[in-house]
């Protein structure tokens, strides 16, 4: 930001004070700045800052999503009205119109809308979550009033489509139906985001995840068209049902949870026997619980060496000891190095 101060009284004194007429003329070119861009993008801000009621609130959201577009769009517009936030915190309410502090009220509207986020509950599928998601963004917004005979009104109870039990194919069709998809999109990012964090956590074999949901929004950054952003939505729900699917994968290989499975993925190797594998399953169990047991005996493990050598060397001795006579000594040492950085970083305390 441009410094707006200037120095009173004579040389050599600090005593800075805010330049009002060079901010109150910031202000005013960064709100003609910001509105150009808006309607750039397809959005016109003066009908926001002119709506009331119901039609503000699906302006505010009309808005949000136009600045959705991409993130190059949505960071630019976000720098911009921070920007203005901030010169609006050096002037008094007497010092600019009630027209600029009327967009800036519109803008901040469209800004805070951008910034909500969703709550997200671990334990319901993900999938499930976009279908709730999608169900809110094809509810009726504008609610119109209905006038009797005897010239009374009451508002039309708004509609929800509930699609939480409506197939795969079904969901896809609905989202052709929801009109501020790119805001949309934003939420269903943030949701696969959180998700895909947790589960890198709790099994960093899971990186392929992270790449492939990385190719796919680059892949929608790079195209703004219709049809791109209906081909990202279809390819993100496919990846979500991948996600979903992983996530109960420690059940179908026979673990009894998510850490179980962990330590399998860290011990695995290319060109394992049906019988290796089944002596690697046993180990991932054997060596976690192991582990466990040996880190509750340990204060502070990760704060000494001398704590960290006994869980090293346990985790030496017990893979040197039970993994398949297949791993050699180099992958044996390569796995005992992955698996004591995966501890170290999980497993801080007991």
């Amino acid at each position: 930001m441009a410094d707006y101060t200037r120095t009173k009284g004579g040389s050599g004194s600090s005593d800075p004070a805010p330049d009002k007429k060079e901010l109150v003329a910031r202000i005013i070119s960064l709100i003609n700045d910001i509105t150009e861009y808006m309607k750039q993008q397809g959005f016109d801000l003066s009908a926001l800052v002119k709506a009331v009621d119901f039609e503000k609130l699906s302006l505010v959201q009309e808005g949000a999503n136009a600045m959705c577009v991409s993130t190059e769009v949505k960071k630019r517009f976000e720098v911009m009205a921070r920007e203005l936030f901030k010169l609006f915190k050096y002037v008094e309410k007497q010092e600019v119109t009630d027209h600029d502090r009327a967009y800036k009220n519109a803008i901040s509207a469209v800004y805070d809308q951008m910034q909500e986020k969703r709550k997200h509950s671990d334990n319901t599928d993900l999938m499930i979550q976009i279908h709730n998601i999608v169900s809110e963004y094809i509810n009726v917004v504008k609610l119109p009033e209905h006038v009797n005979e005897d010239g009374s009104g009451y508002l039309v109870e708004s509609r929800r489509f509930d699609i939480s039990h409506i197939d795969f194919e079904r969901l896809q069709q609905e989202f052709a139906r929801v009109k501020n998809k790119n805001l949309l999109m934003k939420d269903l990012q943030e949701l696969i985001n959180d998700r895909l964090d947790n589960m890198m956590k709790r099994n960093p074999s899971r990186i392929n995840y992270y790449e492939r949901y990385q190719k796919i929004i680059e892949e929608y950054n790079a195209e703004q068209d219709k049809a791109a952003i209906e081909k990202t939505f279809i390819d993100l729900t496919n990846f979500v049902n991948d996600l979903d699917d992983e996530e109960k994968r420690y059940v179908r290989e026979g673990f009894n949870n998510d850490e179980e499975l962990a330590m399998y993925d860290l011990l695995l190797k290319d060109s394992l026997t049906p019988a290796e594998i089944k002596k690697v399953k046993k180990l991932a169990k054997v060596l976690l619980e192991r582990i466990k047991d040996k880190i509750s005996e340990l204060d502070h493990w990760t704060e000494k060496e001398e704590t960290q050598a006994e869980v090293d060397v346990l985790i030496r001795n017990t893979l040197w000891s039970e993994l398949p006579e297949s791993y050699d000594d180099s992958l044996i040492n390569e796995y005992r190095r992955r698996i004591f950085e995966f501890v170290y970083i999980t497993y801080p305390a007991a």
